[in-house]
């Protein structure tokens, strides 16, 4: 009974850390200008971003937002984020090629992918999403962006 208390205090304690850095984080959001565009989905926000910006300066809008490009882990996700943007630009994610190996920002490898077919081009080594799926372009190139900021991390499994 006492292992199953301190591990339930435990869990409490990193909840109740990950909400005051929530809530941080959202007071900031909240003075900025446009905090509108971040939209809530499955123990995340996503911010759609309306500019265009080569991969490495969206990258580091996202970090400067506290979150980082929208990693996407499921078929779920995909489809919301296929809806998000459906008849718009292509958008940065967080996917890139190192060598011969496509990597998300986390650093973790691609295990299931939504290419759209000819993609990905070996010259190319990044990825955006577009409304039929994923494509890959130069990193160097203007596009839109996905930011995506992760909550309740220790309640996800």
């Amino acid at each position: 009974m006492t292992k199953e208390r301190k591990e339930l205090l435990t869990h409490n304690y990193k909840l109740t850390k990950e909400r005051e850095e929530l809530y941080k984080w959202l007071t900031e959001q909240d003075q900025r200008s446009d905090n509108l565009k971040w939209i809530y989905f499955k123990f995340s926000f996503y911010y759609i971003s309306s500019e265009w910006k080569s991969r490495s300066d969206s990258s580091r809008d996202c970090e400067q937002r506290g979150a980082k490009l929208m990693i996407i882990n499921n078929e779920e996700e995909q489809e919301f984020v296929l809806k998000a943007t459906a008849g718009y630009y292509h958008y940065w994610i967080g996917l890139s090629q190192e060598g011969e190996v496509w990597k998300w920002v986390d650093d973790t490898k691609l295990t299931l992918s939504f290419w759209i077919s000819g993609h990905p081009r070996h010259s190319e080594t990044c990825a955006a999403t577009s409304s039929s799926g994923w494509v890959s372009y130069s990193c160097d190139g203007n596009q839109r962006w996905i930011c995506e900021k992760r909550i309740l991390q220790s309640l996800i499994i």
